[in-house]
């Protein structure tokens, strides 16, 4: 749905608000561009180009952390200890670090 909804705004809008859009702010979804850049709604001459929003790299990020936390929970790493607790990956600084990696983009 989100794929036909945004090839429908772009081949519309040269003829509506005479206009061509040139960037795409994606979250992550390779789908919604590849469409677009296969359709060429405004030709072979004007090409889209994807800008990703940094709010969805962030909670990837985190997402992807917290699942290496989960994985890692019960097994011991190098030092005896596990992944997880104080000191160490726990979910504030999960959400500090994936803070500060939007901020660095």
């Amino acid at each position: 749905m989100e794929v036909d909804g945004m090839l429908r705004i772009f081949n519309r809008s040269e003829k509506l608000h005479n206009l061509k859009y040139s960037n795409y702010i994606g979250d992550g979804d390779t789908k919604t561009f590849n469409t677009l850049s296969e359709n060429k709604p405004y030709g072979d001459d004007h090409l889209i180009q994807k800008i990703e929003c940094v709010g969805h790299v962030q909670k990837r990020m985190g997402t992807r952390l917290r699942k290496l936390k989960l994985v890692y929970s019960k097994k011991k790493l190098f030092d005896g200890k596990t992944i997880g607790g104080k000191g160490r990956l726990t979910d504030s600084l999960i959400d500090k670090l994936a803070h500060y990696y939007g901020n660095a983009i």
